[in-house]
């Protein structure tokens, strides 16, 4: 569960903030004018998230060095047969 203030309440109780980061584990949300803009959480959380990322990405992009040779192929394959315009270089 996350906790909301506005960024003048979060200005205001800093301290208080940190501290139940700190101790309760809590992650708070800032709002301004009304909108979320910023979510405040333990720094233990946050590596943790980060590395679950890149974990979870390792591999993701393995295949598609591949995938752009062929679309570049295709796209001056394509090219070359296209005769309906001309483009002077």
């Amino acid at each position: 569960m996350s906790d909301v203030f506005t960024l003048s309440e979060a200005k205001l109780k800093l301290s208080e903030i940190i501290n139940r980061i700190i101790y309760k584990k809590e992650k708070i949300t800032i709002t301004k004018k009304g909108k979320k803009v910023a979510m405040v959480v333990p720094l233990e959380e946050s590596k943790q998230n980060r590395e679950e990322g890149l974990i979870k990405a390792k591999g993701v992009l393995a295949d598609i060095d591949d995938s752009i040779d062929e679309m570049v192929n295709i796209i001056y394959e394509e090219r070359k047969r296209e005769t309906s315009r001309e483009v002077n270089l």
